[in-house]
């Protein structure tokens, strides 16, 4: 592979949950694909003969600076009435309510062009936290997980 200085990538994502912009965020966006693999043995040979994929799955993990009651909202996946004016009410009993969002992330593309990531479908589960020090702004860290789409896909990563 010939190299090329243009591809390497330096700068951050503007980060949009369902077309909004969260504003400032700090640490860098990531985005982590895992795959779990399935080992196919047989009884004619002392190994692995093939290997499959058993599950994939894609997360956008990121700290955001500007924590909103909305953006806290949505990253607990609490539903919309839990939020009135500038009360926030903790906690959901219901087991059938998921907020999906659609995220976006904008970033530095090969070239000086842009790299946008567009996934139709994210929750936000497992931990989150609020981090409040006394020498460093509030922080937000949330990790959505991107779920399929009715084609079986995440989403797109478009250059341009």
């Amino acid at each position: 592979m010939a190299v090329n200085a243009n591809n390497i990538l330096i700068g951050a994502a503007t980060v949009s949950l369902n077309g909004a912009d969260i504003g400032y965020t700090r640490g860098g966006t990531t985005v982590r694909y895992e795959s779990t693999p399935v080992d196919v043995d047989a009884d004619q040979a002392n190994g692995i003969v093939r290997k499959g994929r058993a599950m994939e799955r894609t997360y956008v993990v990121l700290r955001m600076l500007e924590v909103s009651l909305e953006q806290m909202r949505i990253a607990m996946m609490l539903p919309s009435a839990n939020l009135v004016g500038s009360t926030l009410t903790l906690g959901y009993n219901g087991s059938c309510w998921t907020d999906e969002v659609a995220i976006s992330l904008v970033g530095p593309g090969p070239s000086c062009g842009t790299r946008t990531f567009a996934f139709t479908k994210g929750v936000s589960m497992g931990t989150r936290e609020y981090t409040m020090t006394r020498d460093n702004p509030v922080e937000y860290e949330v990790e959505l997980e991107v779920l399929k789409d009715s084609s079986g896909n995440f989403g797109t990563i478009i250059d341009s």
